[in-house]
């Protein structure tokens, strides 16, 4: 496990923030995760990269749990500060032979649309379409960063009270079977959308899945 300086910390919204560190020099794949924390706490949790994976830094989109430990001390690091970063992990990643050709369908809720948003950074040719499960209104983190018709989201608790879930939206959805899915978020989330897929005849083989929590 090696230190790298904090380069900035952004809140995305009032539970959320944006932590960019510098880039450990190794190489790295859209959709891989790292273990992080403090060198001052000895423990770490894993995050998924949220920047592109040739960027010259990392960023982690991390929600920061009320009377946790990692997060909040995460949340409280200024640039020039040090966290530990080990990694990158895992295998989440796009088919390269898939990426010019295929068709993907990106579905998460929360913070787990981090390595979607890194697969749309490092490939902006792709063909996507991704949906979003939140909670608020301002959970849409850096929605700019997605074409408009491409980015659906689906807001459980809004201001008006009329609150809807992603897999509300994904059952009214025409769905591929010649697609990719990939899935991020809750556990409840994967097993409901992972229904509603084989449903709808997407083969077993075409689904890939990561639970954040």
């Amino acid at each position: 496990m090696d230190s790298f300086k904090v380069i900035e910390n952004i809140r995305l919204s009032e539970s959320t923030f944006r932590l960019r560190t510098e880039r450990p020099n190794v190489p790295i794949k859209a959709g891989q995760c790292f273990s992080v924390g403090t060198k001052e706490l000895g423990i770490n949790r894993e995050y998924s990269m949220y920047s592109a994976a040739d960027d010259d830094f990392i960023d982690f989109l991390i929600r920061e749990v009320e009377d946790g430990i990692v997060t909040p001390a995460l949340g409280r690091c200024k640039p020039g500060d040090l966290v530990e970063i080990g990694g990158p992990y895992g295998e989440f990643c796009l088919p390269i032979q898939a990426i010019a050709e295929d068709s993907f369908v990106f579905i998460a809720s929360g913070t787990g649309v981090a390595p979607f948003h890194s697969f749309i950074k490092s490939f902006p040719w792709l063909d996507y379409k991704l949906y979003h499960g939140i909670r608020h209104e301002d959970e849409k983190y850096e929605s700019d960063d997605y074409e408009p018709s491409r980015y659906i989201t689906a807001v459980s608790q809004p201001a008006n009270g009329n609150g809807e879930r992603i897999t509300s939206v994904l059952s009214r959805e025409q769905m591929n079977p010649e697609s990719h899915y990939y899935l991020c978020g809750n556990r409840q989330m994967i097993t409901d959308t992972v229904q509603i897929l084989r449903e709808r005849g997407v083969p077993g083989g075409r689904i890939l899945m990561e639970t954040f929590f």
